[in-house]
């Protein structure tokens, strides 16, 4: 492998990097929500929601569990999918 190559795969585009940002974000939306969560009102599943939204667009991984999770449990996920296809729609 000449150097220009390797020194290509050594660095992180840009892309890469808004993704993996966007994937934290996901994140840590996700764990406000579940802080939020025990408060009263409805507060923390939209937040999760929204969290799961951010995960679902940008990683591969949480979109394969996804896709297995509603395999498993088509009706507890449906408003979750409902909402999911929504939002792709736009």
């Amino acid at each position: 492998m000449d150097r220009h190559h390797a020194a290509k795969t050594a660095t992180l585009s840009y892309d890469r990097v808004r993704q993996l940002m966007l994937i934290g974000m996901g994140w840590t939306i996700i764990a406000l929500g579940v802080l939020i969560a025990p408060l009263p009102g409805p507060g923390g599943i939209p937040v999760i929601a929204l969290g799961g939204m951010l995960l679902l667009r940008n990683s591969a991984d949480a979109r394969r569990l996804f896709v297995r999770a509603k395999r498993r449990w088509p009706r507890a996920l449906y408003p979750f999918e409902k909402l999911r296809q929504r939002f792709r729609k736009r």
